[in-house]
């Protein structure tokens, strides 16, 4: 970064131990803006950024795409027409294959590593809301493929879904780091966590739709499904010639006259535009002064490599506590515990609203408790729900057992989308270095698909009756991959909350430990390397 003279270094070494209600005077950009960012409580962020507020929940919509998709495949095994169409028949009952199960459901999440690795050079090319334009387009067409395949013809509906989770990885990948960079610091959690309220919105509505039109007879049982899709990218298609086109990506690319627009029409009239946006090259500067280049093997080098590793090993530990299993399975799994078809549907579509209230709940907790604690006690909780699960399913010859692991489930749900689902997109996107984010997002969504597709074909061959025919058993698996993953987070997930992009730059550059984020307190030594 450029050199600075005696007075701003002593302008910076002021924020260092700002507080609120401290003169601003004398401060740098950088140190100004980040002192401004540190005094705004949620609330007058709401009231000035409500616009930029309201283009994150719409770039989000993408993301309700993932938690329909990732829905979907698990309802629509229990729709007796679609086993029919697409399976054989055993002892009377339509059944579909495992290995077809596997290639149905990892479809999705293959398709979606590939999305997310792509996002970094599309980004980067095209802008953010270039990339979110071409995910609507490839997803219209995996969608349509989906649509149009005929009965038994599993590899067309295979190649759909491969096309459309490509489209899926994008989506999730731009939307958080969209997010992190149009979001002020005091919305910044709860506009990310947005992406996980999406998802479990997809999630309700695949099983409400599930719900409709599962005891249809035709084909449109699970045609209409698939068809409902194409609401949100035509949606998105519309609306993003209006959307603000993320600061950051201008400012890297030498547009700042653009960029103080966008800010301007961000915050509107009461804003320092000029001020935010020299706030930005200030950052991408001090980023420079460490590396040079942003490639992906970037993410894998000197402190980044720290960084890159908290944004997968947070998806790492969501598959590892069963959200599979639990959510994705839900319904099937509800059928094979011996509940009917329409008590099967009932707990499907309950356990995904339940998850959306929760959701719901963590844009307070995200602010109020951070990100690092919500979790850590998550991992925990849902190690013990797990747990328990698999010990009830000891007597599952009993109807009373069925009905407790059931129950179990929702609470599991609840847990899960109060902390490790949403908050792993906050983390993910917020650990990341802005130079280096669009593609460590899109390294993040490559191991949350990949690890969605290892649990997407393992499962059903431990789940299915014709199979290992473990049922709630698999809670022991998955219980203690969560225990193990609770230790792994207590050591190495950072605190984030009311760090601005260039003191995580400045953690991270002093090694700080993950558990001494929080407590670390920026010294005058410290500023001066700003």
């Amino acid at each position: 970064m450029m050199a600075k003279d005696s007075s701003e270094k002593a302008g910076v070494a002021e924020v260092a131990s700002f507080e609120k209600g401290t003169s601003y005077r004398n401060l740098t950009a950088l140190a100004q803006a980040a002192a401004t960012d540190h005094a705004t409580t949620p609330i007058q962020a709401m009231r000035t950024y409500w616009r930029a507020l309201l283009w994150c929940l719409f770039m989000c919509m993408g993301a309700l795409l993932w938690g329909y998709d990732s829905q979907v495949g698990g309802g629509l095994l229990s729709v007796p027409v679609f086993r029919t169409d697409f399976g054989y028949v055993n002892g009377g009952q339509p059944v579909l294959a495992a290995s077809w199960q596997s290639a149905f459901n990892s479809a999705s999440s293959i398709g979606g590593m590939f999305g997310g690795l792509s996002l970094g050079y599309i980004s980067d090319k095209l802008g953010r809301r270039g990339a979110v334009a071409v995910a609507c387009v490839l997803s219209i067409a995996g969608i349509l493929i989906q649509f149009l395949t005929p009965k038994h013809v599993n590899g067309m509906l295979v190649a759909g879904k491969l096309i459309n989770g490509f489209a899926l990885g994008m989506y999730v990948s731009s939307a958080g780091g969209y997010c992190a960079e149009v979001s002020p610091l005091a919305l910044r959690g709860i506009t990310t966590a947005a992406v996980n309220l999406w998802i479990d919105l997809g999630q309700f509505m695949s099983n409400g739709v599930i719900r409709g039109t599962g005891n249809r007879s035709d084909v449109y049982a699970y045609r209409l499904p698939f068809a409902l899709q194409w609401i949100f990218p035509l949606i998105l298609l519309v609306g993003l010639p209006f959307a603000p086109e993320s600061p950051w990506w201008l400012v890297r690319k030498g547009r700042h006259e653009e960029a103080e627009k966008v800010l301007a029409q961000l915050g509107g009239p009461t804003v320092d535009a000029k001020l935010q946006a020299q706030q930005i090259q200030e950052t991408i500067d001090f980023e420079d002064s460490y590396a040079a280049t942003a490639t992906y093997l970037d993410c894998f080098r000197g402190v980044n490599l720290r960084r890159t590793i908290v944004a997968m090993m947070v998806f790492v530990l969501q598959q590892g506590a069963g959200v599979v299993f639990v959510l994705g399975y839900s319904t099937y799994f509800f059928e094979l515990a011996g509940f009917a078809d329409d008590n099967a549907f009932n707990l499907g579509v309950g356990v995904t609203a339940i998850g959306v209230v929760g959701n719901l709940l963590t844009f307070y907790t995200v602010n109020r408790f951070g990100r690092r604690s919500i979790f850590t006690w998550g991992m925990a909780a849902c190690t013990v729900i797990l747990l328990l699960i698999g010990f009830i399913w000891i007597d599952s010859k009993n109807q009373s057992a069925k009905w407790t692991v059931s129950a179990f489930t929702i609470i599991y749900n609840f847990v899960y989308q109060t902390s490790i689902g949403p908050l792993g997109y906050v983390i993910f996107a917020e650990v990341s270095s802005a130079k280096l984010r669009s593609k460590t997002v899109g390294i993040g969504i490559w191991t949350n698909s990949l690890c969605a597709m290892v649990a997407n074909i393992a499962i059903p061959y431990l789940v299915n009756p014709d199979e290992a025919n473990l049922g709630g058993y698999v809670g022991f698996i998955f219980g203690g991959l969560a225990f193990a993953g609770t230790i792994w987070a207590w050591y190495f997930i950072p605190e984030t909350k009311n760090r601005t992009v260039d003191e995580l730059d400045l953690l991270y550059e002093k090694q700080v430990s993950a558990r001494h984020f929080a407590t670390y307190k920026i010294h005058d030594t410290d500023a001066r390397k700003l």
